[in-house]
């Protein structure tokens, strides 16, 4: 018997559904690493479990499009917050994703322990999107997270050229007439969707590994827009097979943590082994450099083109 076949088909559908989740959180989060806004995700990550509670309060109800739903609001209003810091207050960005971060968070946290103090009924559980819960998943949830994934990908393929002239010269972008700031706003919100469906996977604390760490290890092997964002989504959805399979294999074994390990392996190879960035291929260069200045067989132009 196979080992796909020894496993139930609750497992194999949720993994397809996480699995497509990472491959698309690698695809989008290619823009939010080129386009220097990688903590952006975070901030709206930390958001959302204030938006999972508010959904559940104002609704009662805990099915997983509809906590979702508050999440994805939730992290607007944290993003919009962000920016509201960075254009009225001139306050540095690093100090305002710290702002919009840790007050979302801590917003979240208040709320989760009242439902948990007053004994809410049916507020039981809540806390898994921490550090996220797949085996919650039904097979309706995990078809509906893997068709947000698709149609996330869609989106960055039909507007690559686009995100593409943003990410590395949005001066020339608006000077050629296009909406730079509505470009690099839709790019962040395509950023948040990520990072929301990602909550059932990774949860709140984890899921911005998700569109950061595949990216960066891509990066490490490629100079190209399109190779890098097909080498990201593979990475992340290994990591994230990897991690589902870990944790059906080990029992007690989370799965969110287990994913950003795996993921985070993943880059430690990129970052030793990659071929003209990685650090062994450096120090192969550096050494090769020093060998030939020695020798006196380097010349001027030679030494500026390997620097």
């Amino acid at each position: 018997m196979s080992p796909a076949a020894a496993l139930p088909y609750n497992t194999l559908v949720v993994a397809a559904a996480v699995a497509a989740v990472g491959f698309a959180a690698g695809v989008v989060g290619c823009f939010g690493v080129l386009r220097r806004r990688a903590l952006v995700g975070d901030a709206a990550s930390h958001a959302t479990l204030a938006g999972v509670v508010s959904a559940f309060l104002l609704t009662g109800r805990r099915d997983l499009p509809t906590l979702l739903a508050g999440a994805f609001v939730a992290a607007l209003a944290g993003l919009a917050a962000l920016v509201a810091i960075r254009r009225f207050t001139r306050t540095r960005d690093d100090a305002a994703t710290a702002i919009v971060l840790g007050v979302s968070f801590g917003l979240g946290i208040a709320l989760l322990s009242g439902l948990s103090a007053r004994g809410v009924a049916g507020a039981g559980g809540l806390e898994q999107f921490l550090m996220g819960h797949t085996a919650a998943l039904t097979s309706a949830d995990a078809i509906a997270l893997a068709g947000v994934s698709a149609a996330a990908v869609l989106v960055v393929w039909l507007a690559l050229k686009e995100a593409t002239l943003v990410a590395f010269d949005p001066a020339f972008a608006a000077a050629c007439g296009w909406p730079v700031p509505l470009l690099d706003y839709a790019l962040v919100a395509l950023v948040a969707v990520m990072v929301v469906v990602g909550l059932p996977a990774a949860g709140a604390v984890l899921v911005t590994a998700l569109v950061v760490i595949p990216p960066v290890a891509a990066r490490q092997w490629t100079d190209r827009v399109a190779p890098m964002l097909l080498l990201a989504g593979t990475l992340g959805l290994v990591a994230a097979l990897g991690g589902v399979a870990a944790s059906a294999l080990v029992p007690r074994l989370p799965t969110g943590p287990t994913i950003v390990l795996a993921a985070a392996a993943l880059f430690a190879v990129s970052f030793f082994f990659a071929p003209e960035r990685g650090w062994l291929a450096r120090r192969r260069m550096l050494r090769d450099v020093a060998r030939r200045i020695a020798a006196g067989t380097l010349t001027p132009d030679e030494d500026h083109a390997d620097g």
